[in-house]
């Protein structure tokens, strides 16, 4: 047994003498009296008298018990399920380390600081035969960390995760022998967070504690991103760099000062901004830097602004600014209008400014032919890529200076025609840029896409449906390619023929289309998928898609890194926090548990066992054993009260 006032125990012990002092100076003294012969009467006396002295002794015993039950009940004694050294008990501490738990309150220190100190206050009510696990957790898992290392226990750049962290903590209590089981959770319960977690199946049997050692969060300012838009050197078209604001607060913010630094080839770049947005307002801001020069440029952008989640005032940015892709349409076939020329669908779609992949918008830079007017191909050292379409004139000289070109590094994208002839095609063979790839005669047909390689890199965008079906494609008259160099890669086919091979020469690549590059020979053009085919086909060659980009974007995935720029081989990689964890709206404890599926009953126990541990003086215990002492002081009360009616002084 427990008290929660000793003091008052311990005053009733030293009140049971009243009863008893009072007994003493109260008590009668007989006189002695000479009257006639009282024989029979002492005997009726002495018989009384013997029985009132035990009366009044058991009625001594009831007053001085009352008051010691008073004062028992005014110490309100308690008695803990667990024993007090905790041999019964297994714990498992759950602390959140997230980007978010960095908030500060108003005394400077982190959620997490706060976070350790309830967890460590928490660690002191239990007895020292307590099973303690203590684990950090982040959307990359949990760490395991000892006592020793609480202390030192510190925030990563990584966003929030709950379904990890709960099944850890699930998988060591489910192999404890111990009755006693409970979790308790310290995180700042970010709204985010549990989206991906059910925690339906989490064990009933097990106390489910959950607390938020974070500051409530009025006002944050946040840059959700920092991405160049425009990375490519043209005259009048600035390299620019779009930056996303976000106001998670209740109040506006007006003239914020932002400042993008820049270092690169030449000398460094300041530029300087203010921002105002209303209250849970999102904007977006365009900055246009004065870069003539090629190269890697790398800085930052920030906003002075003071709120509790510093870590997002300011992004990392890095681009390399570069001239366009150099691209050489040949057009065989050149008409009195633009849109009849062969090369007219193919021109229109690379000439557009959309983006390409994943990285910022290019575009390229792109040069037209006329072949029949020409003597040949031009200079072609700087071209990324050729486009040859429907040419009827190809010498061996071509075929050569073609080859030369392909094995230094070039690539080709090559459509048939009317005016093509076997001629021309026998000299790419001849030349090896098809290998023994084997062609037949041009056939009318109807050559409906069937398959496609999904895994290419130009290809893969649609791979679903929802993006668009190749395989909606159909031509009406093809070059059949009988069969196929064994090193060339089929990258769309019909049922019969293959309708796009690629075929590796030296350093570039050789990319054969089956069927014309206008509307004469298939309903390509009038396809909605025909300008994403030729740009993503565009691109891959010109090694726009490639894996590896200069520079490239990634969000933190593992406790260890940091936000900022790191080499990678010849990649520039910036690394930034999720932007998720900017979000200042969190969950009640009650919604959380909702949200997650906690079952009702970890729900019920972790409440009472809330009270206990953190009960402060004067609040009711849900284990307080008063009304037992109650029930008794009212028993020795009626009995005295019964017992003093039945003695006569």
């Amino acid at each position: 047994m427990n008290l929660m006032h000793l003091g008052f125990l311990a005053a009733g012990a030293a009140a049971m003498t009243l009863p008893l002092w009072i007994h003493l100076l109260l008590r009668q003294k007989a006189t002695s009296m000479e009257i006639g012969s009282i024989r029979f009467v002492k005997q009726v006396v002495r018989r009384t008298k013997n029985r009132q002295r035990i009366q009044r002794w058991i009625l001594l015993t009831l007053r001085a018990l009352a008051v010691l039950l008073l004062g028992l009940l005014f110490a309100r004694p308690f008695f803990p399920e667990t024993p007090a050294d905790g041999s019964t008990r297994e714990v498992v501490i759950l602390i959140d380390r997230s980007a978010s738990m960095s908030a500060r309150q108003a005394n400077g220190a982190a959620a997490i600081q706060n976070a350790i100190q309830r967890a460590k206050a928490y660690l002191a009510t239990l007895g020292s035969e307590t099973r303690v696990h203590l684990g950090l957790f982040d959307a990359a898992g949990v760490q395991p960390l000892s006592l020793n290392e609480l202390d030192a226990a510190k925030t990563s750049s990584m966003a929030t995760r709950y379904d990890e962290a709960f099944d850890w903590a699930a998988d060591l209590l489910a192999a404890s022998t111990r009755a006693d089981r409970s979790l308790m959770v310290l995180s700042d319960l970010q709204q985010l967070g549990p989206s991906p977690a059910n925690l339906s199946a989490f064990p009933a049997e097990v106390s489910v504690r959950i607390e938020n050692p974070a500051p409530a969060i009025a006002q944050n300012l946040a840059i959700e991103s920092a991405l160049a838009t425009q990375v490519e050197l043209r005259p009048g078209v600035p390299v620019a760099v779009e930056i996303q604001l976000v106001n998670h607060g209740a109040f506006p913010v007006i003239g914020a000062p932002l400042r993008m630094e820049l270092s690169g080839p030449r000398s460094p770049i300041v530029i300087d901004r203010t921002v105002s947005l209303a209250a849970g307002q999102r904007n977006s801001l365009r900055l246009e830097l004065p870069i003539e020069t090629a190269g890697l440029y790398r800085g930052s952008v920030s906003v002075d602004f003071d709120d509790p989640l510093a870590w997002d005032n300011q992004r990392a940015v890095a681009l390399e600014a570069r001239h366009p892709d150099r691209l050489l349409l040949v057009d065989g076939d050149a008409g009195s209008k633009a849109w009849e020329n062969e090369t007219y669908f193919i021109e229109t779609a690379l000439r557009l400014r959309t983006p390409v992949g994943d990285g910022p918008a290019r575009t390229f830079e792109v040069e037209r032919l006329v072949w029949d007017r020409g003597a040949g191909f031009p200079d072609l050292a700087g071209f990324r890529l050729i486009v040859i379409a429907n040419v009827s004139r190809f010498t061996d000289r071509d075929a050569g200076r073609l080859n030369a070109f392909v094995r230094g590094g070039g690539n080709v994208l090559w459509f048939p025609g009317d005016r093509s002839t076997d001629a021309v095609h026998e000299r790419l063979t001849a030349a090896g840029l098809l290998g023994k790839t084997k062609f037949g005669r041009v056939t009318d047909t109807v050559a409906r896409v069937q398959e496609f390689d999904v895994d290419h890199p130009a290809l893969r965008p649609f791979a679903d449906p929802q993006h668009g079906d190749l395989r909606r494609l159909t031509a009406s008259r093809v070059l059949p390619i009988q069969s196929a160099d064994p090193d060339a890669d089929v990258l769309i086919r019909s049922r019969r023929w293959p309708l796009v091979i690629s075929h590796p020469t030296g350093a570039g690549r050789f990319v054969f289309v089956a069927t014309s590059a206008d509307r004469s020979w298939n309903d390509w053009p009038q396809n909605r998928l025909f300008v994403p085919l030729i740009r993503q086909l565009a691109a891959w060659l010109t090694g726009q898609l490639d894996l590896r980009q200069s520079v490239q974007t990634k969000n933190i995935d593992h406790p260890d890194q940091v936000p900022g720029i790191q080499i990678d081989g010849d990649a520039v990689v910036v690394r930034h926090v999720d932007p998720a964890e900017s979000q200042i709206n969190r969950f009640a404890v009650e919604a959380f548990r909702e949200t997650l599926g906690l079952p009702e009953h970890s729900v019920a126990t972790a409440e009472t066992d809330r009270r206990q541990a953190y009960t402060p003086e004067g609040v009711a215990r849900a284990d307080e054993k008063w009304p037992w002492v109650v029930w008794m002081l009212i028993g020795v009360l009626s009995s005295e009260l019964i017992l003093a009616s039945r003695v006569h002084e």
